[in-house]
C-alpha cells in the first residue's frame, strides 16, 4: 500500500523510469487503482522457440565439434549427450518464461513495458520523447503474424526500446496512437 505514491528511479532527470512491480496499486484517500498490463501475443513463443531452436544447433554443432577435436574421448562421449539436454530444456523452457514476463501498457503518458527473465527491466517511455517508430518483421514473425514494435528517442543511452511478439495489428495501433497527432515531416 502507497500514501498517493509510486516509487520510481529517475536517471538523473531522463525519461526513463524503473517501476519495482508488475501490478501496482496506487492508493489516494478512497481510490485505488490497479495498474496491469497487456500480454504480447501468443504466438511469439511459437517464433522463440524456432529462433531458440536454430541458435541451439549453432551452439551444439560448435560444442561438439569442439569436444571431439580437443577433448578425451570419455569426456566428449559425456559432455556432447548433456550438451543436447541443456539446449532442448532451454529450447522448452525459455520462450515461455520470456512469455510470462513480457507485458506492456499504454497510457495518456506514454508507454511502459515490463521485460526480462532473469535480468528485469521496466521501461516507461512519454509520447512526448518518441521521435520515430518502426514495426519490424523477420521471415519468421511475417509468418505467424507477429511483429517487434521499435519506439526511437534522442540521445544515446536507451534511445531505442523494443517491444517484440505483438500481433502485426497491434504493433501498427500501437505505432499510430504512439505517434498521433504528429507530423511526419522531418524538416
Amino acid at each position: 500500500m502507497c500514501n498517493g505514491n509510486i516509487a520510481l528511479e529517475h536517471d538523473a532527470g531522463l525519461w526513463f523510469h524503473r517501476i519495482a512491480l508488475y501490478r501496482i496499486t496506487f492508493v489516494s484517500g478512497e481510490q485505488e487503482f490497479h495498474m496491469s498490463l497487456e500480454p504480447v501475443d501468443r504466438a511469439a513463443v511459437v517464433v522463440w522457440r524456432w529462433e531458440a531452436l536454430l541458435v541451439s544447433t549453432v551452439v551444439y554443432v560448435a560444442g561438439v565439434t569442439l569436444l571431439v577435436t580437443r577433448a578425451p574421448t570419455i569426456i566428449a562421449a559425456i559432455a556432447a549427450p548433456a550438451l543436447f539436454i541443456l539446449l532442448l530444456a532451454w529450447i522448452a523452457w525459455y520462450p515461455g518464461a520470456k512469455y510470462r514476463h513480457l507485458g506492456w501498457r499504454l497510457d495518456a503518458d506514454g508507454i511502459v513495458i515490463h521485460a526480462g527473465v532473469f535480468w528485469r527491466t521496466q521501461s516507461s517511455l512519454a509520447r512526448v520523447r518518441i521521435q520515430h517508430t518502426d514495426v519490424y518483421q523477420g521471415p519468421l514473425q511475417r509468418h505467424y503474424g507477429i511483429a517487434t514494435l521499435k519506439l526511437y528517442t534522442a540521445g544515446s543511452h536507451y534511445s531505442r526500446i523494443e517491444l517484440p511478439g505483438l500481433s502485426h495489428s497491434t504493433a501498427t495501433r500501437l505505432r499510430d496512437e504512439l505517434q498521433g497527432g504528429k507530423d511526419d515531416d522531418a524538416v
